[in-house]
């Protein structure tokens, strides 16, 4: 817990006198309500400063906002800990270990980096950030921007105006080895709306990787933020709908023999860039997440006599499916889950009692979007959320149908007297 700040205790002091003299229920109400901001984490911003976005340092926000463990993994960790002490991981130095304490010196302390007792910080082909430090990016200002059910997400400020975001890992499915194995094999494909990662960090109980910053949000805020003065007509999300279709073929031709998909595709990880076009972020950093959350239909396991092959075709497939909710979510402008709705279900109960009118966003109505266009896109994601994953079409023909409504979209504004 911190430190309670010296200019607290006087009205600590005073509320505490003032609830022992009176026997009015607010006082006393008052006092255990600033107990309580006082004294738990999850306290008001204010009461807190700084907790989550003032610029302290990466190595200090990287410790603070440490991953909680369930209570049963704990306790398997400190049992076997206690029977073995030669389990302490690698990466700390076993004279950092507090023998009885059961506690060990963070991997991100400046002195574990100085002194060589934790992997280097692995800088991929980005100009950006030649000869930059492990140590040097521990040091830079940073802010917790938010978590998630795999990680943390920081925006970090280095010297000279660079701006990255740092995402720490967690659940990730995949070993340290095949960790950075798949990041060298993902740097190597080069595609425009992909966004690269810039470095990454990887040991036995952390992984990092950095990015660079990008100013423009996200699609999820895009669709389901605040209103903003930004247009986000139906060619607008044709566009990106394109965009992202071309990429996630190309980047699944490519890194098919390998089987990397992107594992976790979602409108947060659609990124826009300065000139607004759509990056994917992240891609190939979750092994089979859209399986593990049941995206593919558990009616449909895939049969396959060569296990890999049945699992990197099942990997390809959830990518797949991924984006037909995207669609989806770009065609109705509704979360894909809230309160026990399900997006993928709802619309096709909807277009099974031939509503299919009603599945889409009011917003492209009322500007006059092209129904026809609707729908013929609408179809593609159907196709993609099937629940016969074998007969789904591959991202290659997605994005060709894609491609194809859009000309249609294009000779129609051409034509247009």
């Amino acid at each position: 817990m911190d430190r309670i700040p010296i200019w607290v205790l006087p009205i600590v002091i005073f509320l505490i006198f003032r609830a022992a003299k009176s026997e009015e229920n607010e006082v006393k109400q008052a006092l255990v309500q600033f107990m309580e901001k006082l004294f738990t984490r999850k306290c008001d911003k204010k009461w807190h400063k700084g907790m989550e976005h003032e610029h302290r340092p990466l190595h200090w926000q990287l410790d603070r906002n440490k991953p909680c463990e369930d209570q049963k993994e704990k306790a398997t960790k400190n049992a076997v800990a206690h029977d073995n002490p030669s389990t302490i991981p690698s990466t700390t130095a076993s004279s950092e270990y507090k023998a009885g304490a059961g506690n060990q010196t963070s991997e991100y302390s400046l002195t574990s980096v100085e002194t060589g007792m934790v992997p280097p910080l692995v800088v991929l082909t980005s100009p950006l950030l030649r000869g930059l430090t492990f140590e040097e990016l521990l040091r830079a200002p940073a802010e917790l921007l938010g978590r998630g059910k795999h990680g943390s997400l920081y925006k970090v400020m280095l010297d000279g105006g660079v701006n990255l975001v740092v995402k720490r890992i967690r659940n990730c499915g995949i070993s340290s080895d095949n960790f950075k194995t798949r990041m060298k094999k993902i740097d190597q494909v080069k595609c425009h709306n992909v966004l690269p990662a810039v470095a990454f960090y990887c040991s036995r109980q952390e992984k990092l990787l950095v990015y660079e910053y990008q100013p423009n949000g996200n699609l999820f805020k895009l669709l389901h933020g605040s209103p903003t003065s930004q247009i986000f007509d139906g060619g607008s999300r044709l566009n990106v709908a394109d965009s992202i279709a071309e990429a996630l073929a190309f980047m699944h031709r490519e890194l098919h023999e390998d089987g990397i998909a992107h594992g976790n595709l979602k409108s947060m990880n659609i990124l826009f860039n300065m000139a607004m076009e759509p990056c994917i972020s992240e891609y190939g950093v979750m092994e089979v997440e859209n399986q593990d959350q049941s995206v593919l239909s558990p009616k449909n396991e895939i049969q396959n006599d060569n296990a890999n092959k049945g699992h990197a075709y099942s990997t390809f497939k959830g990518d797949v499916y991924a984006f037909g909710v995207i669609l989806l979510e770009l065609l109705t402008g509704k979360l894909v889950q809230k309160n026990g709705f399900d997006l993928p279900s709802w619309v096709n109960s909807v277009v099974k009692e031939e509503w299919t009118v009603e599945v889409f966003d009011r917003a492209l109505i009322s500007e006059g979007a092209s129904e026809e266009r609707m729908v013929n896109l609408l179809q593609v994601a159907l196709k993609c959320i099937d629940a016969s994953p074998n007969d789904g079409p591959t991202m290659s023909r997605v994005s060709l149908m894609i491609k194809s409504i859009k000309e249609e979209e294009e000779s129609s504004i051409t034509f247009d007297p």
